[in-house]
């Protein structure tokens, strides 16, 4: 790695060995990003290989938990008709209650609003 500078100061009489010592410090900074720039692609390279390869085998995973349930509902249609009606009159009587709450605090405010201004 590069050496810190150790003095900030430009040298009464500056010369050409101070700049030469800037350059080559810049030089070695450079070459250390290069390097940087090198190991950071490579390590990003695998995290990718990484990634896909389990993106890749959950994908997989996925479509065969849909194709097993795609079967179960093949082999049982009156099973999954009775299931999903079950669902969605489950979801009906839950959206219901909550709508008809809510309807009951809206009317009780809209009456006290009326019987206050008129």
């Amino acid at each position: 790695m590069a050496e810190p500078v150790k003095d900030m100061k430009t040298p009464v009489g500056s010369g050409s060995s101070y700049d030469d010592d800037v350059s080559n410090e810049i030089a070695t900074l450079r070459t250390e990003i290069a390097n940087l720039r090198e190991l950071l692609a490579e390590k990003g390279g695998k995290a990718y290989e990484r990634l896909s390869e389990r993106a890749g085998a959950a994908a997989s995973y996925v479509q065969s938990e849909a194709a097993s349930v795609a079967g179960t509902v093949r082999e049982h249609p009156a099973a999954t008709t009775t299931l999903f009606t079950l669902i969605g009159a489950i979801g009906f009587a839950i959206g219901y209650v909550v709508a008809s709450a809510s309807a009951e605090s809206k009317q009780a405010w809209y009456r006290r609003y009326l019987t206050d201004r008129f």
